[in-house]
């Protein structure tokens, strides 16, 4: 049975959500789904709303360039994510209850309040689409709440780009590992940090790895978040609400960054056969979970000491199974971006089973 066609409406247009759209159109033959783009919302570069479909070569042409969207739309004016989202809502009112709406949430992180992609997935899900995010505050913020509404509503909130890209985390626990309990967790999981130590072993300096980073469209113009850990705490959040049933906040992960780690440092542990490596870990503590992110120096054989450059590592404790370990060599936009196509694909094939 083949599933209806899918109308994806896009929260945030930058460097993931545009190569987002390129693989659709790229890996179309292997897709076993159809889709178009109804809409679209950007911070800096307007919005469009289209039923119809969105030209999205030209949309990518004009923010490539550097202008608005409102050309391509019929009524153009000035919109925020959550009026593109009720007003495609109402304009797809029938698709959206037939499950065949689908909002692509890839806004930048707010490590505050995870806002407005927390109030973007909740919106999303009342209008009666799945929600598809790559943004790690919605899971690290406000999980149970959002994962609940999603249960009212019959539809899916999915995350898997919030960590480790399109590696298979959060599908692998939930889909394949039933009535295992994890215990804790040990891994890198913030390449741009990783790729800043792995740096400065090699002599570079910290800002020209940093602007390396960003060069590559990996690390934000501001990389405080990955600098300072509040991107691996915000990981580090979602890992333990999602898969330890806990509920934390990224404020409530004992947090270090590597800011002051100097190259000195960095090359005196390879010196020494060791690594200083940014880890993140969680572990049950007494009926608690305690989580934690900070540098460490590894012994040359600890397997996180092997991850070098752009490289991620998770390991899970478990119950049932010991110690799972899931490797990632290597990163970059086409990794995020294929973890929503990902979502989108089991959307598509949870459709055809109805």
């Amino acid at each position: 049975m083949s599933a209806p066609a899918l109308s994806l409406v896009l929260i945030g247009f930058g460097h993931v959500g545009q190569r987002f759209v390129k693989l659709l159109s790229e890996v179309a033959e292997r897709l076993d789904f159809e889709w178009r783009v109804v809409a679209i919302a950007t911070r800096r570069h307007g919005s469009v709303i289209d039923p119809k479909g969105v030209d999205t070569a030209h949309a990518l042409s004009l923010v490539e360039a550097g202008l608005s969207l409102d050309v391509l739309d019929a009524e153009p004016r000035e919109r925020s994510g959550l009026d593109v989202i009720r007003q495609a809502a109402r304009a797809l009112a029938d698709e959206a209850a037939e499950s065949r709406v689908v909002c692509i949430e890839s806004t930048v992180l707010d490590i505050d309040h995870g806002e407005p992609a927390v109030s973007h997935v909740r919106a999303a899900l009342e209008a009666q689409m799945h929600v598809v995010t790559v943004n790690k505050g919605p899971a690290a913020f406000a999980y149970d709440g959002l994962e609940s509404l999603a249960d009212t509503m019959d539809r899916v909130f999915f995350f898997e780009g919030a960590v480790m890209d399109g590696i298979p985390v959060f599908n692998l626990v939930r889909e394949t590992m039933p009535a295992v309990r994890i215990d804790g967790f040990r891994g890198v999981i913030n390449t741009t940090a990783n790729f800043i130590l792995s740096a400065l072993e090699r002599g570079q300096a910290f800002d020209d790895a940093v602007r390396e980073m960003q060069t590559r469209g990996i690390a934000e113009a501001d990389p405080s978040l990955d600098v300072d850990g509040w991107d691996a705490a915000a990981k580090t959040a979602a890992l333990v609400n999602v898969l330890m049933g806990s509920v934390i906040t990224p404020h409530h992960v004992q947090r270090t960054g590597i800011r002051e780690v100097t190259g000195l440092d960095a090359r005196d542990a390879v010196a020494r056969h060791k690594r200083i490596r940014l880890v993140a870990s969680a572990s049950r503590q007494g009926g608690k979970v305690k989580a934690r992110v900070e540098p460490e120096m590894l012994d040359h054989q600890d397997p996180l000491a092997g991850l070098v450059d752009l490289n991620n590592a998770l390991y899970l404790t478990t119950d049932l199974l010991g110690e799972i370990g899931i490797v990632q060599r290597g990163g970059s936009l086409t990794q995020t971006a294929y973890a929503l196509l990902s979502d989108v694909a089991r959307i598509s094939q949870r459709l055809k089973e109805l």
